[in-house]
């Protein structure tokens, strides 16, 4: 029904602009309007708020994934419920590291909870990026190892950070991720529990339906109401681009309502930059 709403809408108003438009612009430039222009005028609209329509219902299926060219991301997403943290060991702000001069490491594991949160097995603490073991231990999260849908194995997600003077501690980027040790997939520390995943069939379906805006408009102006084609071009990429810019992200706003957070959530901890208490300062 809403859809029905949205074509309904954009047939309306793209066959007055059409009709309008055809007769006024027609009369201006060619002196006699096209033949049967009202007939064009709503094959046009037809066009034009029948692929408008169709692109609202894509977006509805996967909000955000297919959007016009100032906002379409490029990736799909894929949810996934447990993983293990890596967890670094320290003492007094200091990195342990091994014979190897690598960082020593233990696991953790983390299931999602009923309330969305992920706890650790055992002790039912919430994941956080750093912290202090119940045996006093300070610690701050190297890694992740997710297990995606097509993977036979947990792979691991290493953590952006940057070194300290000789890499005896690690700092966090501002905008902390686990990004795939030998690939370009993602977690992003504020989203836990969804794998981004950079999509090259994302990208080409997300510019076929930008250029195939484009083109029902350039198909509207210039096959069904006869204007030239350098006019059809004109108007197409002007109207082509309004669409995008403020028809499209209006359209598409219904789709991209927030779910309200649960309770669990709202309690999660901050995953700010702070030092977790306990932990030396470069620590973070």
């Amino acid at each position: 029904m809403t859809l029905l709403l949205v074509f309904l809408m954009l047939f309306f108003g793209t066959f007055a602009l059409f009709l309008g438009g055809g007769l006024v612009g027609q009369g201006y430039l060619y002196q006699q309007p096209a033949p049967k222009m009202p007939l064009r005028a709503l094959i046009a609209a037809v066009l034009v708020a029948g692929f408008i329509t169709l692109w609202v219902r894509i977006d509805r299926g996967s909000p955000g994934r297919y959007d016009t060219l100032p906002n379409f991301t490029g990736f799909t997403t894929a949810e996934f419920t447990e993983f293990e943290a890596v967890r670094w060991s320290a003492s007094q702000g200091k990195l342990k590291l091994d014979d190897a001069g690598n960082p020593t490491e233990t696991v953790a594991k983390y299931k999602r909870a009923a309330g969305g949160a992920f706890l650790e097995d055992g002790t039912g603490a919430p994941f956080d990026k750093r912290g202090v073991t119940p045996a006093g231990g300070q610690y701050m999260v190297g890694a992740i190892r997710v297990k995606g849908p097509d993977d036979a194995e947990p792979v691991r997600y290493n953590a952006t950070f940057k070194d300290g003077p000789g890499a005896q501690y690690k700092t966090y980027t501002p905008e902390l991720k686990f990004v795939e040790e030998k690939g370009s997939r993602y977690v992003e520390v504020n989203q836990l529990g969804t794998l981004y995943v950079p999509s090259t069939a994302t990208v080409a379906v997300a510019l076929m339906l930008n250029a195939g805006l484009l083109l029902v408009w350039i198909v509207a102006w210039w096959a069904a109401l006869r204007f030239s084609l350098g006019h059809a071009l004109m108007f197409s990429a002007v109207l082509a681009a309004i669409t995008m810019l403020a028809l499209m992200p209006v359209l598409f706003k219904p789709n991209r309502v927030p779910k309200p957070a649960t309770p669990a959530q709202q309690a999660a901890p901050s995953t700010s930059c702070a030092p977790a208490p306990g932990l030396h300062p470069f620590f973070v």
